[in-house]
């Protein structure tokens, strides 16, 4: 291990005055200052008034996770993140053999037996087969999936704003996404759903983070909402109002998952206040057949009906109990 990896290595572990390092680790001062100053400039570590930290962004802290558990099963942390062994490590998602490796990543013969080797005695991969050699992760390997969300490329997160004089935004992404953005917004102000975690930053902006099992489409995170109190006041007229949803996508969707009645039932609702929704996208709902009777906003019913929504069940065979007055101030606010 190197110098910078070392100075990485133990700050990782724990912060320590720069002094300290230096007579700590077997490198000569000189050294160690050195690899200070790469670290600083690589925006991997910081000095704050004399003490070593990691960077707190989620590429240090991820990466500093990723010495730790390196260190704790036998792996050199150093082999493990060189760009050589990264390279090959991604290639396995999509290739298996030592000459498809060397296609894709432009090492050679070698280079790529040289590092399958270590990760394969290192259980990060297993052979299928030998001659010639079939690899591919083990990903119940606790390192490899610290490996695939550090080296999972950034996406743009998906954000639903609201106006209102509180101005928030919502996103609804995986654990692995919600871990990057809480890393990368931790000054922010933001609120993580369902935990009772709210938390006062920099920003008027309030972020509302709901981690969800797997990456939703614009159409599931409708229907998502479509069956909670917030959602049908808000989001969901939200999202038609600025044409987020592809009607055709959701119309199967909704058929997929048995709801065409209250999906139409919600938009004729919607279009009895304000007509926001083409009329042959209602009739195409309205004529599908066949339709179980179904209950829409259950949580709601403690409260009651009001006399509207008769003409609205007899129509969609729903049980139906929503708040006209929200759905009103929804459709005409956003």
């Amino acid at each position: 291990m190197n110098a910078k990896s070392a100075v990485f290595a133990l700050v990782s572990i724990r912060s320590h005055p720069l002094r300290r390092l230096v007579n700590r680790l077997p490198y000569a001062p000189s050294t160690v200052y050195n690899a200070v100053s790469q670290l600083e400039e690589e925006n991997k570590v910081e000095n704050k008034k004399g003490i070593i930290n990691v960077v707190e962004d989620y590429p240090a802290q991820k990466l500093s996770e990723i010495y730790v558990r390196s260190l704790i099963h036998g792996i050199d942390p150093e082999f493990i993140t060189r760009e050589s062994t990264q390279s090959i490590w991604k290639s396995l998602e999509d290739v298996s053999t030592v000459h498809d490796i060397m296609k894709e990543t432009g090492y050679s013969a070698v280079s790529v037996k040289k590092i399958l080797t270590y990760l394969k005695d290192k259980g990060l991969v297993v052979y299928s087969k030998k001659k010639p050699i079939v690899a591919h992760r083990d990903m119940e390997h606790p390192l490899n999936e610290l490996l695939k969300d550090y080296l999972r490329p950034e996406k743009e997160t998906r954000t639903m704003r609201y106006p209102g004089s509180i101005p928030f935004r919502e996103i609804m992404e995986t654990p692995d996404e919600v871990e990057r953005i809480l890393y990368q917004h931790i000054n922010d102000s933001f609120t993580v759903k369902d935990t009772g975690f709210l938390v006062k930053g920099n920003s008027d902006r309030i972020t509302i983070l709901e981690s969800v099992e797997k990456e939703l489409t614009n159409e599931e995170i409708f229907l998502k909402k479509l069956f909670t109190t917030d959602g049908v006041g808000d989001l969901c007229i939200l999202m038609i109002k600025q044409k987020q949803v592809d009607h055709d996508k959701l119309f199967e969707l909704a058929k997929d998952k048995n709801v065409v009645n209250v999906v139409g039932c919600y938009f004729d609702v919607l279009n009895s206040i304000d007509d926001i929704i083409p009329t042959p996208i209602v009739k195409k709902y309205l004529e599908y057949e066949p339709k179980k009777k179904k209950t829409f906003l259950s949580q709601e019913k403690r409260y009651g009906k009001q006399g509207w929504e008769d003409p609205f069940e007899e129509r969609w065979n729903v049980d139906l109990y929503l708040d006209i007055d929200v759905i009103s101030h929804g459709v005409r606010s956003l």
